[in-house]
């Protein structure tokens, strides 16, 4: 049996490269926050910058842009992202080399703040199927998807992503965690419980390999919100970056599969 956790992000935090997410955190003076990502499979790195806000502040956020930065290879290869505006960077066609670790450096007003990330591999997502659940006093009718894989021996860490008719789930409850501390090796089909889908409806699911690091990470945020998703005394997680920024560094793949439900 695998834990499964479900995940909250705080400060400004994106849920994919085009989605920014602005929660408040407990800092009296303005912090900056640093979320960076490396999507290997579709080779794009994303950083987003900005400032947090007092928990009981209503100004809005302040987006950082003019900032210099850099991500490094194991080889020491430096490739520049591109600024955007509006605190949003990018580099596009950036080939991966898996099980290996990436540096980021943010030079920003002559301050430098840097984070480090490992690239596991990705573990190959081999099947998607639907079974049909009648419904009881406590689920609604309709079909739960499984997502079928093989777990790699040695511990491993998964996000799974879901794109239902075209849309992105991001909502909280649809951020699902996992690890296979109780699986290690074995075959796995996990289901989504939470959700019920139609005749007709399309499901996409991406299985995205997090080193654990990453996993950490998440999981602190998961349990500073609580299990209702509020926290009676908010905090700010672990951040990965140095000079006191806020946020985290994350390189990840991803297999991708879509189903159909049908009768």
């Amino acid at each position: 049996m695998m834990k499964f956790f479900y995940i909250l992000f705080f400060g400004v935090i994106t849920f994919s490269c085009q989605k920014v997410i602005d929660v408040d955190v407990t800092d009296m003076e303005p912090k900056l926050v640093i979320e960076a990502n490396y999507d290997a499979t579709n080779e794009i790195v994303t950083v987003n910058i900005s400032k947090t806000r007092n928990v009981f502040g209503t100004s809005e956020i302040v987006r950082v842009s003019g900032a210099s930065i850099e991500i490094i290879n194991e080889v020491g290869d430096v490739e520049a992202l591109e600024d955007l505006g509006e605190g949003k960077y990018e580099l596009t066609n950036y080939a991966p080399t898996f099980l290996s670790s990436y540096q980021m450096r943010v030079d920003l007003d002559g301050v430098i703040y840097e984070s480090s990330a490992f690239l596991p591999e990705v573990v190959p997502l081999d099947t998607l199927v639907s079974v049909f659940d009648p419904g009881s006093l406590f689920t609604s009718e309709g079909f739960v998807v499984f997502m079928g894989f093989q777990d790699p021996p040695g511990p491993n860490f998964y996000r799974a992503m879901r794109i239902v008719n075209g849309d992105t789930l991001e909502n909280r409850g649809a951020q699902f965690l996992f690890d296979d501390s109780f699986s290690e090796g074995n075959y796995q089909e996990v289901p989504f419980f939470s959700s019920r889908y139609e005749v007709g409806d399309t499901v996409t699911v991406e299985l995205r390999s997090y080193s654990e690091d990453a996993f950490r990470f998440y999981i602190d945020l998961f349990n500073i919100a609580g299990d209702n998703g509020q926290s009676a005394a908010p905090a700010n997680p672990t951040s990965s970056w140095t000079n006191d920024a806020f946020g985290h560094f994350a390189a990840w793949g991803f297999s991708g599969r879509t189903i159909i439900i049908e009768e």
